[in-house]
C-alpha cells in the first residue's frame, strides 16, 4: 500500500508505520465482505463488517472509531473518538444502537440512506471509501511475531479447544495491531466448517460449566467467553465455506414490524454466528399457535447466547425472506432487548 504523507503522518509516525504492517489493500479483497473483519476508510476511521449479506459494491457494518484531535482513544499514539462505548463516571459503557446510529451519521450524514429491515443499527460503506481491511489470520501472525504473549494465548487457545492455529485470527484491537500487555482480552476468530465449529463451542461450554471460567460483565453472563490462564477469550466464529452460510444475498420484505413471539429452540447450529439463527418450534405469534418459524438475530452482542431447548421470548419482526428461489417467513430482531430467555 502506498504510503499517505502530510501531517498525520508527520505528528504519528508511529501510526501508519505501525498500520501498514496490518493493513491489506482494499483491492486484495477477493469476496464480498466478511463479518468480524475490521475496514479502514479514506477518512481513517475504523469500520467493523458485520454479516455476509452486503451490498454490491458495499458492506453494512458501523464505524467503531473515527480520528478526533481531543479524542480519549489512542491508537498508535493517535487520539480517535470510540462510537460504541464511552467512559461515564469512571466506568465503559455500552451507547445504545440508535445512539451509535446518531452518531455516525453526524459524522458523515452521506450515511443518511434507507436500509433493509435486517441492517437497521448498519450502515452501508461503499467499498471505494475504504483503504484496506484487517484480515484476521494474517493479523494474527502478525501480532504473534511482534509479542510473545500473544503467541503464548494463541498456543493455550489452540490446545485447550484441540484447534490448529491455522483456523485462528484475531479481531478487535489486535486485529489493526494494538497491543496492550494489560488488557487480558483475546479477541479470536475460529475459521471452520459448521461442524468444526460447533466441536469448538461444545468444548468452551464444557468449560464454562466451571464457575471460575465464566466471564460477566456489563451486568451479563457471555456464554461463548471465558478466562484460561489469565486469558479473557472472547470468540468469534465465521463460516470457513460461504456455501455453509445460511442467509446471503437475500432481501427481506416485513410483514408485520411489531409482534409478539414465543418459541423453543430446536436447531442451534447457525446460534453462534452474526446472524445468529435459531429454529424454532412451539411457536405463537401475537398469541396465536404459529407452525415452526426461523428466528434471525441482527445483533453481534448475541452471539451464542441461546442454544437448544431454551424457551424464548421476542418483540421483533415478522417478515418474508427471499433467498435465490427460495421464499419463507421469519422473525427477526435486531437489538438485545427485543429477545429473552423464559428458561
Amino acid at each position: 500500500m502506498q504510503r499517505r504523507r502530510g501531517t498525520v503522518e508527520s505528528a504519528y509516525p508511529d501510526f501508519w508505520k505501525t498500520i501498514e504492517e496490518y493493513i491489506v489493500p482494499i483491492g486484495r479483497l477477493d469476496e464480498t465482505a466478511r463479518d468480524s473483519h475490521y475496514f479502514m476508510r479514506n477518512d481513517d476511521s475504523l469500520v467493523f463488517c458485520e454479516g455476509y449479506c452486503h451490498p454490491r459494491g458495499a458492506l453494512y457494518g458501523k464505524i467503531i472509531y473515527y480520528p478526533d484531535a481531543v479524542g480519549d482513544v489512542r491508537i498508535h499514539g493517535r487520539p480517535y473518538e470510540c462510537i460504541t462505548k464511552r467512559l461515564v463516571d469512571d466506568e465503559m459503557v455500552y451507547v445504545s444502537h440508535p445512539d451509535q446510529i446518531e452518531r455516525q451519521c453526524e459524522l458523515d450524514p452521506s450515511l443518511r440512506k434507507e436500509r433493509p429491515a435486517y441492517a437497521e443499527y448498519e450502515l452501508e460503506f461503499p467499498l471505494p471509501r475504504f483503504t484496506g481491511f484487517f484480515d484476521c489470520r494474517h493479523s494474527l501472525r502478525r501480532a504473534m511475531e511482534h509479542h510473545p504473549a500473544i503467541g503464548r494465548a494463541a498456543r493455550e487457545v489452540s490446545g485447550v479447544l484441540d484447534i490448529p492455529i491455522e483456523r485462528l485470527g484475531v479481531t478487535g484491537s489486535l486485529a489493526y495491531g494494538v497491543y496492550d500487555p494489560n488488557d487480558e482480552d483475546f479477541d479470536v476468530v475460529f475459521y471452520g466448517s459448521v461442524e468444526e465449529n460447533r466441536r469448538v463451542i461444545r468444548r468452551i461450554y464444557e468449560i464454562t460449566r466451571d464457575p471460575a471460567h465464566q466471564v460477566i460483565e456489563f451486568n451479563k453472563l457471555w456464554p461463548m467467553r471465558f478466562h484460561h490462564k489469565g486469558v479473557l477469550v472472547c470468540p468469534f466464529f465465521v463460516y470457513a465455506d460461504r456455501n455453509e452460510i445460511p442467509l446471503r444475498d437475500f432481501t427481506i420484505e416485513v410483514i408485520r414490524d411489531r409482534v409478539f413471539a414465543t418459541g423453543r429452540v430446536s436447531d442451534d447450529r447457525h446460534a453462534i454466528y452474526m446472524p445468529a439463527i435459531l429454529q424454532l418450534d412451539d411457536v405463537t405469534i401475537d398469541w396465536e399457535r404459529h407452525p415452526p418459524i426461523p428466528l434471525i438475530i441482527y445483533d453481534g452482542a448475541m452471539r451464542g447466547d441461546f442454544r437448544r431447548g431454551d424457551e424464548l421470548r421476542s418483540y421483533g419482526m415478522l417478515v418474508r425472506v427471499t433467498q435465490g428461489r427460495d421464499e419463507f417467513d421469519a422473525l427477526l430482531v435486531n437489538l438485545y432487548s427485543q429477545l429473552e430467555k423464559v428458561r
